[in-house]
């Protein structure tokens, strides 16, 4: 890879450990960064993130549980910072699967084993400024995408998002609008969580209303997994109304209110399944939940959402009834006396 001029960029380090730290920064400094913040505390870090706004993140992880993954996922979702495209390289000693796994999960775009060499970190970080990946927004996930499999609901677009680290590194940054790309980034992020998040409400509601009609536990009761679904409908709904954009006009106009009143529909469901009864308007759940699909894309064909979602909770179903059949087929190691 060509080498890029690094000395504008602006960059962010959490590293805990003191020595890790030093050589950290002395590789960070070869590479010419001169806006380099280095801490040791990660309140530290948000207050940097508060009061800044960096181009590069590089941060240590050291368990599956580090605050390192909580501040990923808001710098992603716009809750901290200015910026939410920038370039996030997690660190870590002997990564777990689930450390991985949450590397993956939380937006970043890259994860260096330590101890990490010069050539390391100057090839990772040259590789986020010469082939940055197109963003991905789902109901849960916003970042750069990674998954080859296809997801529920169909394919879902990838974004191209603007990239300062680039930008600075390319001598590009002046001749431009960052600031109004950013924006611009944002609301393509912003309109693509609210029909992920339409479309996961309808598919949670879909995939838990079959198995809580019938209710198969020992005491009647609704199937705990799908109660689990329709728990997760509320904060989905909550999330699509405070994304709305202000004002709002059109057929998203009806939006508060078809979120506000399913809702409440739902925890009735929710409550009707722990006490051992059916919900009493199924039909009205999935049908409302279609009509707050309907009015973030006006334009598509009903029948053709109601499809989708029916389809996607399908083949969700049918997945997990593979993977406990899979379980059930293992043989059982016998213990000889």
């Amino acid at each position: 890879m060509p080498d890029n001029d690094l000395s504008q960029i602006d960059c962010v380090l959490f590293e805990p450990e003191t020595n890790v730290r030093h050589l950290l920064r002395e590789a960070l400094s070869r590479l010419r960064i001169q806006n380099l913040q280095v801490f040791g505390h990660m309140e530290d870090v948000w207050k940097a993130f508060q009061g800044g706004n960096p181009d590069l993140l590089i941060a240590d992880a050291t368990s599956p549980d580090s605050e390192t993954f909580k501040l990923v996922q808001s710098v992603r979702h716009s809750l901290v910072g200015a910026n939410p495209f920038i370039g996030i390289i997690v660190t870590a000693f002997h990564p777990t699967g689930a450390l991985l796994t949450k590397v993956t999960n939380c937006g970043a775009d890259a994860l260096l084993v330590k101890p990490v060499a010069f050539r390391q970190i100057q090839d990772r970080i040259n590789g986020l400024i010469d082939q940055p990946r197109n963003f991905v927004v789902t109901s849960d996930f916003i970042g750069p995408d990674r998954r080859k499999a296809p997801r529920e609901g169909g394919p879902i677009p990838l974004l191209e998002v603007p990239n300062t680290l680039k930008m600075k590194a390319t001598s590009s940054f002046a001749k431009v609008n960052p600031q109004a790309l950013i924006e611009a980034g944002i609301r393509d992020v912003n309109e693509q969580k609210l029909l992920r998040h339409a479309f996961q409400a309808a598919f949670l509601i879909e995939f838990a209303l079959p198995a809580e009609a019938g209710g198969n536990g020992a005491d009647g009761k609704a199937d705990k997994l799908a109660l689990d679904h329709l728990a997760r409908v509320g904060p989905v709904l909550e999330d699509i109304v405070r994304r709305l954009p202000s004002p709002i006009s059109g057929s998203r106009a009806r939006i508060p209110d078809l979120a506000h009143d399913l809702a409440a529909s739902v925890e009735i469901a929710r409550s009707q399944g722990l006490s051992g009864r059916p919900p009493s308007d199924p039909d009205r759940l999935r049908q409302s939940a279609l009509e707050i699909m309907q009015a973030l894309s006006p334009d598509k064909d009903p029948q053709s959402l109601a499809r989708d979602v029916g389809s996607a909770a399908a083949a969700y179903r049918a997945r997990l009834i593979a993977i406990v059949a899979a379980k059930s087929a293992v043989p059982q190691s016998s213990t000889v006396a």
